[in-house]
Parts: C-alpha cells; structure tokens; sequence
C-alpha cells in the first residue's frame, strides 16, 4: 500500500480548521487537537530526562572529527584548513 504524503499546510488546515469528511476522520482529528489530559502528561519529565541523557551520551560518544568537535577552521575528519602557498 502506498501512503499519500500531507505537505505542512494541508496537515496545519486539518488540524487547526473545520474539518468536513467521514466520521472516523472527523474523530480521529478531534482527538488530535484535543489538549492531553493530566494523566498523559504525568510520566513527560521522566521521559524527557531519559532522552536527554540518551543524547548527550551518544553526542559523548561519537567518532573523532564528527561535527560536534570540529572547531572553525577544520574540515571534520581533516583538521586545520591551511591555505595554498
């Protein structure tokens, strides 16, 4: 099955205009515009924490000459850019 791709305005007029169409439509984009209930946002810090540290230890862990630690001035992977004599 191939899938019909939504570019951004379509998705923006679909979940925050009138929304016309079958019924499971209409309620599937009503439960998306709703606001979370409490409850879904209890365990939000833990995950955000989790995902943070996940992060910075793969940023940590990453291969020398990776953008992360290329000062300007270097090519990744090449060090210092040296102009032509």
């Amino acid at each position: 099955m191939k899938g019909h791709r939504l570019d951004q305005e379509t998705a923006e007029r679909l979940l925050s205009g009138p929304v016309a169409g079958p019924g499971p439509l209409v309620a599937l984009l009503a439960a998306v515009r709703a606001a979370p209930h409490p409850a879904e946002l209890r365990g939000e810090p833990g995950a955000m924490s989790a995902f943070r540290a996940a992060r910075a230890d793969a940023l940590r862990s990453t291969s020398p000459g990776t953008a992360d630690d290329t000062r300007p001035g270097e090519i990744p992977g090449q060090g210092r850019i040296r102009p032509r004599t």
